[in-house]
């Protein structure tokens, strides 16, 4: 489960193309929705200063328990307790400009009854599973410049780990960046298959678009520029041979900031359409989002909105929806949906041993009531607690409760249901 943070514009090398991280949440201190900011986060190299392919090595253990029960009135229910998490493996540098990078996945049930299956904490029966879900090289062609080849994570909006049960969704392709925390950035490259997060086989990805039988790839090309002083303007373009295009920019800043007062602005515009044979089908669909976010100490307040074209909904087959309103279990991108969206945080500090953080979401949608894009409208309330030790042997020991309540418009065959989650997530080096 991902760190559900918000992770800068979708990861320029948002997935880390030169360092690759396993779990970003694990190392963010934001508690956040993941996907939200859908944000291009430079590509990382740990440092100039750089080992031995030997001495340098690395070996963690990320152990993770997940527990998820959606009770659902008419509707059956779902429910699992899954063990298990990652094992990643990294090389040093050798001659400073090739590194090795694998990670071995597992999810393995502890409690999942077959009545009750669909948690994707699982294979579908349910069934555990364990998977080598990334096995990469990455090659350093200049100082900040890399490119890297294998299976591997990538965080862009719509093309993304997705990181939110036991195993992300990984994916094989090839990726071209830079390192740049600041100023200009880019990545480009090429993504043949996924192996989604409940899966141990990889996939084409035009097959996991919906075209079944057939194997396309990605194309991608991403830039985003960071300002000195915060704002941020970035944009990618994705392209399905044959079945869909997407393309998507976002531009965000600071509006206001007075001592322990800070006042932010975001906006970010999705626009997808079928392209070529339109494997999946013709469409032509767009989304809008907008976020205000106030903060004073310990506290923000959040405000957004979104609206979504009527003629069809928002496409996500590759993971990272991308919408300032994606919350625990909705995204509100259906075709038509204007939704709106109420939330805030408060960090709590020192409690007891730990570090206790809450937030808390409200989100209206509405949908069209007739017509062949109707559905029902929706609301969902969001709670969640974070809770890490930060001592001891339970130093890195990160606890996450949430709750989610969905409400629907039975008028429009809608379904309530509780939302209900534990997550533990650790991490040590074995070497």
């Amino acid at each position: 489960m991902k760190r559900e943070k918000a992770i800068t514009l979708g990861g320029l090398m948002a997935a880390q193309l030169l360092c690759g991280s396993v779990a970003a949440a694990a190392e963010n201190e934001t508690d956040d929705e993941p996907n939200q900011q859908s944000d291009l986060e430079p590509l990382l190299i740990e440092g100039y200063s750089r080992k031995a392919f030997i001495d340098d090595t690395t070996l963690v253990f990320k152990p993770r328990t997940y527990y998820l029960n959606r009770d659902r009135d008419t509707n059956p229910d779902t429910a699992g307790w899954a063990v298990g998490g990652a094992l990643e493996y990294k090389s040093g540098w050798w001659k400073d400009s090739i590194r090795l990078a694998a990670t071995l996945y597992t999810s393995q049930k502890l409690y999942g009854p077959e009545d009750k299956d669909g948690t994707l904490l699982f294979k579908p029966g349910p069934d555990g599973f364990s998977t080598l879900g990334e096995l990469n090289i990455t090659y350093r062609f200049s100082e900040d410049q890399g490119v890297r080849l294998g299976r591997q994570r990538f965080e862009l909006p719509y093309l993304g780990s997705h990181d939110i049960r036991m195993v992300p969704n990984t994916f094989e392709g090839i990726a071209v960046g830079n390192v740049s925390p600041d100023g200009f950035g880019y990545m480009a490259g090429y993504v043949d298959k996924i192996k989604r997060k409940n899966d141990d086989d990889f996939i084409h990805m035009s097959e996991a678009a919906g075209a079944e039988g057939s194997k396309k790839g990605v194309w991608f090309a991403g830039a985003r520029y960071t300002a000195n002083d915060g704002p941020l303007v970035s944009g990618i373009y994705q392209r399905t041979e044959d079945v869909f295009d997407t393309l998507f920019v976002k531009l965000e800043g600071p509006l206001l900031t007075e001592q322990n007062f800070k006042l932010k602005g975001y906006v970010q515009y999705t626009d997808q359409r079928s392209s070529g044979n339109e494997l999946i089908g013709e469409f032509d669909t767009s989304l809008l989002s907008t976020k205000l976010e106030v903060s004073y100490g310990n506290v923000t307040w959040r405000a957004a909105y979104s609206t979504t074209d009527d003629s069809y909904g928002i496409q996500k087959p590759y993971g990272n929806p991308s919408n300032y309103l994606s919350v625990i279990v909705d995204d509100f991108d259906r075709a038509g949906e204007d939704a709106w969206l109420f939330g805030a945080s408060y960090n709590f500090s020192r409690v007891g041993v730990g570090d206790l953080s809450a937030f808390a979401n409200i989100v209206w949608g509405d949908t069209p009531d007739s017509g062949v894009n109707a559905s029902p409208d929706e609301t969902e309330y969001d709670l969640t607690f974070d809770y890490r030790i930060k001592e001891g042997w339970a130093e890195r020991l990160w606890v996450r409760v949430r709750a989610a309540y969905v409400d629907q418009e039975e008028a429009q065959g809608g379904n309530d249901f509780l939302d209900f989650r534990i997550i533990l997530n650790y991490d040590f080096n074995l070497l």
